[in-house]
């Protein structure tokens, strides 16, 4: 009969150095047992198992912070991780598939990391903040190190979270926080402070970039629309008919009574469903069209998003709009 394992100690994390289980009384012996996988060398996980029903991207996400905790505990006082794992910790979004290899960043001129699973990366110019428990390069550091890893209308997207200010749509909900992560104007001074090889890609993403986009998809519908012929929409954009809050919309063009809509996984639940639905009625009880778009239109087929959305605009283009009804609350 096989014995369990003894008991870790208690003051063990999930993920752990070697050289702290042994200060705090674990032997050799106990830290080869199979309920403990080996991430990095120097470094022990507790092994354990995903949660039913996660998505691949999801998946692909606690697969990466199992990593990042590992290599936390034994990363040196002086290392922070930099591009798409900085980018995962502070909740950047992302395409999938970025975090084969954790990403991590020393001041210059010090050695970069190299070791199996870890691309190390010399960086100059990047303070250092703790977020969610480890450390990473501040967000205009983050912003410069994704360019690499990143196409167009991802890096777009990057942009305008890091711009995004804050707000409540209708000023219904109250905020815990009002600052965007970065400015335009720290944005362009980091590249204009040294040469950069990637100042081109960094700099046009940055023309591109708008402070109302709420997701990735979002900015990817906007982009979409823009490439197709639309003109600039407004974005994040409060309907309001006689002082009495309508509807806040992802994509807008007022003049038309026109808003486009990215609907992604939680519009599914139940409760969501029916608020859309009574969100849709009190758009059209003034005068408003709303087109929704959905993940195989904008992240599968953007062909048809763009079809989709075009053909929307020409249609309300050539309607006669009445002034818009009286609402009332």
């Amino acid at each position: 009969m096989m014995r369990l394992p003894a008991p870790l100690p208690e003051g063990l994390s999930t993920c752990f150095s070697l050289a702290d289980a042994i200060e705090q009384g674990a032997t050799v012996s106990r830290l080869r047992r199979d309920d403990l996988e080996i991430p990095f060398r120097g470094a022990r996980a507790r092994v354990g198992t995903d949660p039913e029903g996660l998505s691949r991207a999801e998946a692909e996400e606690a697969d990466a912070w199992r990593r990042i905790r590992a290599y936390a505990a034994i990363m040196p006082d002086h290392a922070f991780f930099v591009g798409p794992t900085a980018a995962l910790i502070a909740g950047l979004p992302l395409p999938a598939g970025l975090h084969r290899e954790l990403h991590v960043g020393v001041p210059s001129p010090r050695t970069a990391p190299h070791r199996p699973g870890i691309a190390g990366h010399r960086v100059r110019d990047a303070a250092v903040r703790v977020v969610k428990g480890v450390r990473i390069a501040d967000p205009v550091a983050t912003w410069v190190s994704l360019a690499p890893f990143l196409d167009e209308y991802d890096l777009v997207a990057a942009t305008d979270y890091l711009l995004r200010v804050p707000r409540s749509p209708g000023n219904i909900v109250p905020l815990s926080r009002t600052a965007p992560f970065a400015t335009r104007e720290l944005l362009t001074r980091a590249l204009t402070r040294r040469r950069r090889k990637d100042a081109p890609k960094l700099r046009h993403a940055l023309s591109r970039a708008r402070t109302g986009a709420s997701s990735r998809p979002e900015t990817h519908m906007r982009l979409i629309g823009i490439d197709a012929g639309l003109p600039e929409p407004e974005l994040d954009y409060d309907i309001v008919v006689d002082g009495g809050f309508v509807a806040c919309n992802d994509m807008a063009y007022p003049d038309l009574r026109l808003a486009f809509e990215y609907d992604g996984a939680v519009h599914r639940d139940k409760d969501r469903f029916v608020h859309d639905i009574d969100r849709s009625t009190r758009m059209h009880d003034v005068g408003w069209e709303d087109m929704h778009l959905a993940t195989p239109h904008v992240l599968g087929d953007p062909d048809e998003g763009a079809r989709r959305m075009v053909a929307a605009y020409t249609r309300r283009s050539t309607l006669t709009l009445t002034p818009a009804p009286r609402f009332y609350l």
